[in-house]
């Protein structure tokens, strides 16, 4: 057994570095690694499952497959139909505009792609060197890291004479009815403190 007098401050000294030097490399690696919620596409490229997944990593989310399949089908339903948002705006604010409404629409990230040149994959940092004076319009695909149907279970703990125990128990399941993550579903559970069953709706936001 090692004990506090067995260490050698070598040891500790050895032991608080290699603690630093993982804590440094780490911060180092989330420095560079940021998460990119907005992802220049093609059009062509945003429809399918794996332009969707691409934007999810750059974005650090993951998401399903189904998810993935649900979202590019969503935006392959737009194509013909305005978008979720339409990006009208000046170079150097690009980024800026794009970012400000995926916020507002609560959405995970978003693409962008260029409704004049669909085959071509958007540049932002390109298009942020254009002249000042160059109008920028963009289509723009906010997309919600929501599953369809969530399962949640609850235990509520109490005390009584000097012992735990378990006051009530419940169990739930509810489904997706919007895109910005809304939930209706029923909970189920059984109050042991008085003794009777409960079932009820559950709405989550």
């Amino acid at each position: 057994m090692i004990t506090l007098q067995n260490v050698s401050w070598r040891q500790a000294l050895i032991a608080l570095g290699v603690i630093l030097l993982v804590a440094a490399g780490y911060f180092i690696w989330q420095h560079f690694h940021q998460p990119q919620p907005v992802t220049g596409e093609s059009q062509q490229q945003a429809e399918t499952p794996a332009g969707v997944e691409l934007a999810a990593k750059n974005a650090h989310i993951n998401m399903l497959q189904s998810q993935l399949d649900e979202a590019a089908a969503q935006i392959a339903a737009l194509k013909n139909k305005p978008p979720n948002t339409i990006i009208q705006t000046v170079p150097y604010e690009v980024t800026k505009t794009i970012e400000v409404e995926r916020k507002k629409s609560g959405a995970d990230f978003a693409i962008v792609t260029d409704p004049k040149q669909p085959d071509k994959q958007v540049n932002l940092k390109e298009i942020e060197k254009l002249p000042a004076n160059t109008p920028v319009n963009l289509n723009q695909y906010n997309v919600f890291a929501y599953k369809k149907v969530i399962h949640g279970y609850n235990i509520y703990p109490g005390y009584d004479v000097g012992r735990f125990k378990i006051n009530e128990i419940t169990a739930d399941v509810s489904r997706r009815i919007s895109k910005d993550g809304k939930f209706v579903g029923v909970a189920a559970g059984y109050d042991f403190e008085h003794d009777k069953a409960k079932i009820g709706l559950r709405y989550s936001y």
